[in-house]
């Protein structure tokens, strides 16, 4: 269940971030690529791997790195590694793009999920000291991380718009961020008859949301994001007084359901 404490003011939209929209969460220090050496420890994070098949996505990257950052808590030292996994709905990007003359060919819905692992793991600080500070410092990467990717994609503005809770599978209240930002898309033109119709771009909303949460020795972050509103505009030209051409472009986006599959897949990371 979730909880939020400052509702969106509108609806966001997913993001069409494009592997970056949703990769910017993928390396909490800003690493792109595969760096450092890969312990035993550093696992990358559970997902629910025949939703995502059945749902038509695709894994599109696996990111570590090792070192990510480095935390002082008193006489301890933790050095953090991260593992992402990263997923977008090809057979979406594939539709919209067709459906748009190529015109909107990009990411539309994207998810991760990553896992950062400690050297010395959590067990070493005593009685939980410290852990709040080590949430506390991956959320802060994590959202800024988000907010990048999510520009470098060409949505803007990027606003964080909400905070709350998150309840995952294992019964952890998860901190939860959501965003929002627009999504500018150029027009095209439809060839009807000996005329050309030109159907105007536009601005369509995003939404982005990030979890993040303390489980068993490590921090879970996941999220993604998709669009939160529909596209549809009909265009009238006429070409003569006896003659009216109309065109009628609706990509079918349906917001609500793809914002329930994106919690549903967060809800599951393990």
């Amino acid at each position: 269940m979730e909880r939020t404490t400052t509702d969106t003011k509108r609806h966001g939209r997913r993001a069409f971030l494009g592997l970056a929209a949703v990769t910017g969460v993928s390396a909490l220090a800003g690493c792109s690529g595969t760096g450092g050496t890969v312990s035993a420890a550093r696992r990358p994070p559970t997902v629910p791997e025949e939703q995502l098949k059945s749902g038509g996505w695709e894994q599109v990257d696996d990111v570590t790195q090792d070192p990510a950052f480095e935390q002082d808590l008193g006489p301890v030292t933790m050095t953090a590694a991260t593992r992402t996994r990263l997923y977008e709905d090809t057979e979406l990007r594939a539709e919209i793009a067709d459906k748009t003359l190529g015109q909107a060919a990009t990411q539309f819905a994207t998810f991760f999920a990553t896992r950062v692992t400690f050297d010395p793991d959590l067990t070493s600080l005593p009685a939980g000291a410290g852990q709040k500070e080590l949430l506390d410092q991956v959320e802060s990467q994590s959202r800024t991380q988000f907010r990048n990717r999510l520009k470098e994609a060409g949505l803007k503005p990027v606003e964080q718009v909400g905070t709350g809770t998150f309840d995952v599978a294992s019964g952890t209240s998860a901190r939860l961020t959501e965003y929002e930002a627009s999504y500018s898309f150029e027009g095209f033109s439809v060839n009807v008859g000996t005329e050309d119709i030109t159907i105007e771009g536009g601005e369509i909303s995003v939404a982005g949301h990030l979890a993040a949460w303390i489980a068993d020795n490590s921090v879970l972050v996941a999220g993604g994001a998709y669009p939160a509103e529909n596209f549809a505009r009909s265009v009238t030209k006429n070409p003569s007084d006896a003659i009216e051409l109309s065109v009628d472009i609706d990509l079918g986006l349906t917001p609500k359901a793809y914002r329930k599959e994106l919690f549903g897949l967060m809800r599951q990371v393990e």
